[in-house]
């Protein structure tokens, strides 16, 4: 009787092994068989290149005939329509800028009271521009023809003091010479502001 069981308990010791080894190899199937898909994937590849170029080929010898109208035409997106539009947007954007600048420049542009008196850049510009008409001065060719010797080296500090011994037609030499040459904004207005007020006296 005893040896009966000992037989019973090996049987199903077996058992109990072989099912446990079957779950086991059947948790790794599915491993191995994505890793066996894989590998033949990987080399099949130049079977599929050649199957892609070939195809390619036929393709574009049947778009040559009349069959090739029902086949797919390829879309080539280059970027024209993006382009075209940012283009179409900097013309917009420009003849908006345009339109500023010829409203801008139609507006009169004269200066306060305030800006005359204080002597801001551009404030005498046009009465200048009068008095140098009127006076008919040609610019100097050489700066050794200047009323003021070595006057584009000069300070600021300097050229304050020294315009105050200067005739009106002096001081338009000077201007005209500026602006033909440096075109200095700091000595520009200096000499206009000594200008307008040398010629309103």
């Amino acid at each position: 009787m005893s040896t009966d069981r000992s037989g019973d308990d090996h049987k199903s010791g077996l058992a109990g092994n072989a099912v446990a080894l079957l779950t086991r190899e059947a948790g790794r199937m599915p491993l191995v068989a994505v890793t066996l898909g894989l590998k033949a994937w990987e080399q099949s590849r130049p079977v599929r290149d050649l199957i892609l170029r070939r195809g390619n080929e036929v393709l574009q010898i049947a778009a040559h005939t009349p069959l090739g109208r029902f086949l797919p035409q390829p879309v080539i997106d280059d970027g024209a329509d993006l382009e075209a539009e940012r283009i179409a947007a900097d013309a917009r954007v420009a003849a908006a800028a345009a339109t500023v600048k010829q409203s801008v420049r139609s507006q009169p542009t004269t200066p306060s009271r305030a800006a005359v008196e204080f002597g801001a850049p551009g404030a005498n510009t046009d009465v200048v521009e009068k008095v140098s008409e009127q006076l008919h001065i040609e610019a100097p060719s050489a700066s050794s023809d200047l009323p003021i010797p070595d006057f584009d080296n000069i300070s600021i500090g300097s050229l304050r003091a020294r315009l105050r011994s200067l005739s009106v037609e002096d001081l338009v030499t000077l201007r005209e010479w500026e602006k033909d040459h440096a075109h200095r904004l700091p000595v520009i207005t200096l000499l206009d502001n000594r200008i307008a007020k040398v010629s309103a006296s």
